[in-house]
């Protein structure tokens, strides 16, 4: 099986790629939906745009973990011998490529093509409901103007507050993933120590056993008599070894 198998990077990679496919589908039904409906009143481009933020908002995520990935080796070549300059540089293509296409994504749902069309939008269906309150002077069209602005602002913090909502749960998610990450670490480590601990215990118990035995057929209780005994009889059988097969 081979070293790609277990490496995480390609985990997230194949995840990343399907999130990103994803997210090219959604743009698609945004950009279509943006130049045919008034964006302002459709309940469809507003559903739609929301999604394709949170699709976004999850590629960068998962973009930033293969970036930290990356950052790692680079800092650390030699705990990765498997990966070599030439598989370096193809994650950090792919990387590249993903952040570009998260770029031109945010560009879509932002940029300065799509804020006029919005602007549009919204000037167009307050025009269409400007005579909603009946205003037939000056005085009331000015009143009904002043209404239909806060109308249209009182919207738009809706929204920028839903969008903030909409970031910060998937800030809560992330956080709880690696806080969860960060615990399944932490108990390997101290599963590790315990056994450890243990073996340790168990070398000591035979350690103390052996030597009471050999104190017992030396006559002697000397600890460091003991070990010197014992080194000069490893030693010797060594010798003996590179005599008879040397």
């Amino acid at each position: 099986m081979s070293a790609a198998t277990h490496d995480p990077f390609y985990v997230v990679k194949d995840e990343l790629a399907g999130k990103l496919q994803e997210v090219e589908r959604q743009r698609g039904l945004f950009s279509k939906l943006l130049w045919e409906v008034n964006t302002a009143s459709s309940s469809d481009f507003k559903e739609v745009k929301r999604s394709l933020n949170r699709e976004v908002r999850g590629a960068d995520g998962q973009l930033k973990d293969l970036e930290l990935t990356i950052d790692y080796v680079d800092r650390d070549r030699g705990s990765f011998p498997h990966i070599d300059d030439r598989e370096l540089e193809e994650r950090r293509k792919f990387v590249s490529g993903a952040r570009a296409a998260i770029t031109s994504a945010r560009e879509t749902i932002s940029g300065e093509k799509t804020r006029q069309k919005l602007d549009a939008d919204e000037a167009a269906h307050l025009s269409a409901t400007r005579g909603a309150y009946g205003a037939k002077t000056d005085i009331e069209m000015a009143n009904t103007n002043y209404i239909h602005s806060s109308h249209a602002q009182t919207r738009a913090v809706l929204q920028e507050q839903d969008e903030n909502l909409e970031q910060l749960d998937g800030a809560v998610d992330r956080v709880h993933r690696m806080a969860e990450e960060i615990h399944s670490e932490l108990k390997t480590q101290s599963d590790l120590i315990d056994n450890l601990e243990g073996e340790l215990d168990e070398t000591s118990e035979k350690m103390n056993f052996v030597m009471s035995k050999l104190s017992k057929l030396l006559k002697t209780k000397d600890t460091c008599q003991l070990l010197t005994i014992v080194v000069l009889t490893v030693v010797l059988i060594i010798m003996l070894l590179l005599i008879i097969f040397g």
